[in-house]
Parts: structure tokens; C-alpha cells; sequence
């Protein structure tokens, strides 16, 4: 059985990765293990990849599981508009690498404003919108489309490209 370390504990990455895992049709064991990503707590446009990458380097070594997998959100400033987005990176005990990235949407000047000042994007979204905690249910993108898109929804497809190299290689003996 091959076993998938995710570098959180948190609650949204943990089912996004159990659905692209469905998704795709693999069995494989999952574990959440809290690591640390090396990087602030909110990172910056090229800290996300080093984030992500950190994690997973940090989870595989701490589990010794098959493949690390660290998920990182972050915020960068493309053509003067703040935007978030979502690196995964994983990392197999043989040493194989892959990231994808997820959609990227800008963000309000009030959100901007607040993460500019030190706040984290969740704290910046639990700050305007009055809630609690939503970087562990619907997140950022949730509460600005009406959860038409949720935080779920916006890691999967990263977790499904990130893994394909590793999955084809063991499904179909197809190299990366």
C-alpha cells in the first residue's frame, strides 16, 4: 500500500487531497502531519513553491511515508492587482518532484490592505466577512463567490496534476 503524508493537519486540505485521491482511483493511505513550511506565515509570490516544497521535504522526512505532499497559499502582486493562489508540491522517497499551481484570483483592496499590514489571508477574510476559522472550511475563495468555488474545490486540481507523474509511473510504468 503506498502510503501520502500531507505537511497539514488542516481540515480543507485533508479532504481536498482525500478526493483527488478518488477521483483518481487510488487506494493509497493518507496522513496529515502539521510541519513547518520554512517560509512566513503568509508567503509571497516565489516563497508559496518554497513553502509547498518545504513541506513536503519536512512531512516525508518526519513520516518516511512514499510520497510528501505540502500544499502552500499565497498572495503576489501581478500587474498591480494583488492575486492568491495555491502551490502543491510533492516529493517521493526516490527523490521525484512535482508542483502545480491553482487557479489564481484576485483579491479586494480591504483583504489587500489587511494582509499588507500583517494579517494572514484567512484572518484578512475572517476580519471583512465576520466569520471564524474560514481558512479551515470554505476560505477566501469561498466567501468571495458565495462559495460558488470553495477552498476544496480550488485545491484538487493541483493535488491531481502534481500527483500524475508518480500515479502513471505506477499505473501504467510510464515515465516522468
Amino acid at each position: 500500500m503506498v502510503t501520502i503524508a500531507l505537511g497539514s493537519k488542516n481540515p480543507v486540505k485533508i479532504n481536498a487531497t482525500k478526493e483527488a485521491l478518488d477521483v483518481l482511483k487510488l487506494n493509497w493511505d493518507l496522513i496529515g502531519i502539521e510541519v513547518d513550511s520554512g517560509v512566513d506565515k503568509q508567503p509571497f509570490c516565489d516563497q508559496t513553491y518554497v513553502g509547498a516544497r518545504n513541506r513536503a521535504l519536512n512531512v516525508i522526512r518526519v513520516t518516511n511515508a512514499d510520497i510528501g505532499l505540502g500544499i502552500e497559499g499565497g498572495v503576489c502582486n501581478v500587474y498591480g492587482k494583488f492575486i492568491a493562489n495555491a502551490v502543491v508540491y510533492v516529493i517521493t522517497k526516490e527523490g521525484l518532484e512535482n508542483f502545480a499551481i491553482s487557479s489564481s484570483f484576485t483579491l479586494p483592496s480591504s483583504m489587500v490592505s489587511l494582509i499588507l499590514q500583517g494579517k494572514e489571508l484567512g484572518e484578512a477574510s475572517d476580519i471583512i466577512f465576520k466569520t471564524n476559522n474560514s481558512k479551515t472550511k470554505e476560505g477566501a475563495i469561498g466567501l468571495l463567490t458565495n462559495n460558488v468555488i470553495n477552498r476544496k474545490m480550488l485545491y484538487v486540481q493541483p493535488i491531481v496534476l502534481a500527483l500524475y507523474p508518480i500515479y502513471n509511473m505506477m499505473i501504467n510504468n510510464t515515465p516522468f
